[in-house]
């Protein structure tokens, strides 16, 4: 007889965790609503909206770059990321960080980025409002308000070319260079 009430009260159980899962499961599914993301260009309809995304764009079997994001709108061909860090890998030296607030690369996997931009690549800092990369040379192009940070100076410019296959520099339009005398130097 007590087989009985066991049984029945094990089935209960059974019966109300399958039962409490399958509400929890459909209730998270159909009752919880997105965040609403902000869009940082718009167009046109917005063809899919993601968050947290992560990229490795591959050329030849090697690593050009990769992308992570909060955010991203694919719009009419286009992606647009908001904030993003992309991580560049040169042929020849360390991978060169940016940080920025929106970006937006196209099908060709060419990247657009404004708005306070920071890449880092130690030693140096550069600080600027555009830069554009482009998939096809491995280059990335800065424009507009630039510093370039580094042990003991501060370089401003309105032009600057890195190749990331070559790894030449091309600084150009209004360059200034200003040299911090370190302290211990002053005799």
């Amino acid at each position: 007889m007590w087989r009985i009430h066991v049984r029945i009260i094990l089935i209960v159980v059974i019966f109300t965790v399958v039962g409490g899962i399958v509400f929890v499961l459909t209730s998270y599914r159909y009752l919880s609503k997105p965040e609403k993301m902000n869009l940082t260009k718009i167009t046109s309809t917005v063809d899919i909206g993601l968050q947290e995304v992560h990229h490795v764009a591959v050329k030849n079997g090697k690593k050009q770059w990769e992308l992570q994001s909060e955010t991203v709108q694919r719009i009419s061909g286009e992606s647009f990321f908001s904030p993003l860090t992309l991580t560049f890998f040169p042929n020849n030296s360390e991978p060169i960080k940016l940080f920025s607030k929106k970006g937006c690369v196209s099908d060709n996997k060419n990247i657009e980025i404004t708005d306070h931009i920071t890449i880092k690549q130690s030693p140096w800092t550069i600080s600027c409002e555009e830069v554009f990369y482009s998939y096809t040379d491995h280059s990335i192009t800065a424009k507009k308000d630039i510093s370039l940070t580094g042990p003991e100076m501060v370089l401003s410019a309105n032009s600057v070319n890195y190749n990331l296959n070559t790894g030449s520099l091309i600084i150009q339009e209004a360059v200034s260079l200003t040299v911090i005398q370190h302290p211990t130097l002053n005799h």
